[in-house]
C-alpha cells in the first residue's frame, strides 16, 4: 500500500508539474479525470470511491480509487469495476455518475447511467450488484430501471437510505435536456425542457426493485439556467431536515454550481436556498466548475469534481479532466458548508 501511495503521489506531482494554463486548482485528491465521483465507508473504516471517467483513460467503464484516511487516494489504474455493459448499451457506453450502496445484507449495488444502443444520444439509469465493492459487478435484468426516452433519459442515480425510516430510495435526474431547442447545454432557447429531479424508493434486500411510485422533488426554474442534475440527499438530524444538494445551470460554463433545496418530508416539498453551496472559486483551492457532488452514508464527508484542464476549454485537442475534491461536510441546521478541504 505504501509503495502504491508513493507511485500516486508521484505521479501526482508531475500533473501538477503540467503548464500553468492547463491549471486552474490547487488540490484535488485525484489529479487525474475521476469525474462525477461517489464515496462509499466500508465496514473497516476504510474508503472506496467511484467515477465513470467517460472514455478518459479509455477501455474503462467504472474506475475506482480507495483512501484510508480520505486524504491521501490511489487510483486503481486499469482496473475496470464493471468491466461487461448490458446488451441494450451501446458500445463504448460513456458510462457516466456511478453511484455504489452497500445493503444490510453485505451486497453492493452500483446505479450507472449507460447510452443506449437504440438512442446512443441519450442515456438510461440501471443497477448492477457484486458482493463485493470492488466488483466486477455484473448487469441486473434485461432493462434499464428508468429510461424515458421520450422524457430525454435519465442519469445521475444516487441511492440513498433514509435514517429515520431504514427505507431505501433512489434519485435520479430525467434528461430533458437532451431533448431541448439549443444554446447552453442544449436548453436555453425557449421553451425550456424540465430536467426535474425523480424519486423511487426500492427494495432495501435487493437496491432495485421498485416500492410504490416515482415522486418528482424537484424542477428547474429560472434561477437554474437551462437545467438541474447531479442530486445527493443526506439528512440532518439537528435539524429534521432532508437535504438535496444538486447542481444547476450548464456543466460547459463557469455558472454551474452546487445548489441545495431542504424538506422535512423526503417526497419534499423541496425549498430552494437562495444561496448556492458552491461555485467556481468559492473554496480554498478555487476549483473551477465544481459539480458531480456525492455525500457519504453519514452526512459527514463529501466528493465533488472540478475542472483542471483549461486547454480542453481552449479547444487544444486535449482531453476534460474533472479531478477529485474531498471535504468534510456540516450540514449546519440545513445549511451545508465546507468545514474542512482535504
Amino acid at each position: 500500500m505504501l509503495l502504491a501511495s508513493l507511485v500516486f503521489l508521484s505521479g501526482l506531482a508531475v500533473a501538477l508539474a503540467a503548464p500553468l494554463h492547463k491549471r486552474q486548482s490547487s488540490s484535488p485528491v485525484i489529479g487525474t479525470n475521476f469525474q462525477d465521483p461517489a464515496v462509499l465507508q466500508l465496514d473497516d473504516g476504510t474508503w472506496i470511491a467511484y467515477a465513470g471517467v467517460n472514455q478518459n483513460p479509455a477501455n474503462i467503464n467504472v474506475l475506482t480509487a480507495t483512501s484510508a484516511d480520505f486524504a491521501t487516494w490511489v487510483v486503481h489504474d486499469g482496473y475496470d469495476a464493471f468491466p461487461t455493459l448490458p446488451s441494450w448499451a451501446a458500445s463504448p457506453g460513456h458510462v457516466w455518475a456511478p453511484d455504489v450502496v452497500q445493503l444490510a445484507n453485505g451486497n453492493f449495488v452500483l446505479y450507472y447511467s449507460v447510452a443506449t444502443a437504440s438512442s446512443p444520444g441519450q442515456h438510461c439509469v440501471a443497477a448492477a450488484t457484486a458482493s463485493g465493492p470492488q466488483g466486477p459487478f455484473t448487469p441486473v435484468g434485461s432493462a434499464p430501471l428508468f429510461c424515458d426516452l421520450t422524457a430525454g433519459g435519465a442519469i445521475d442515480a444516487d441511492g440513498f437510505l433514509d435514517p429515520v425510516t431504514q427505507r431505501q430510495y433512489i434519485v435520479y435526474k430525467v434528461d430533458g435536456n437532451s431533448k431541448g431547442h439549443g444554446g447552453a447545454c442544449s436548453n436555453t432557447v425557449a421553451p425550456i425542457t424540465p430536467t426535474p429531479l425523480i424519486l423511487q424508493e426500492v427494495s432495501p434486500t435487493d437496491g432495485y426493485t421498485f416500492i410504490g411510485d416515482p415522486v418528482t422533488i424537484l424542477e428547474n426554474d429560472d434561477s437554474d439556467g437551462p437545467n438541474i442534475e447531479a442530486p445527493a440527499l443526506t439528512y440532518d438530524s439537528s435539524s429534521g431536515l432532508y437535504v438535496l444538494l444538486y447542481s444547476s445551470e450548464c456543466f460547459v460554463t463557469t455558472a454551474y454550481n452546487i445548489r441545495y433545496a431542504t424538506s422535512t418530508s423526503i417526497t419534499g416539498p423541496y425549498k430552494k436556498a437562495a444561496d448556492s453551496f458552491l461555485d467556481t472559486g468559492a473554496t480554498a483551492a478555487d476549483v473551477y466548475i465544481p459539480g458531480g457532488f456525492d455525500v457519504t452514508k453519514d452526512g459527514k464527508y463529501a466528493v465533488f469534481h472540478g475542472d483542471t484542464n483549461m486547454g480542453w476549454f481552449q479547444g487544444d485537442g486535449s482531453k476534460r479532466v474533472r479531478a477529485m475534491y474531498a471535504i468534510a461536510l456540516s450540514l449546519n441546521t440545513g445549511n451545508p458548508a465546507v468545514s474542512k478541504m482535504y
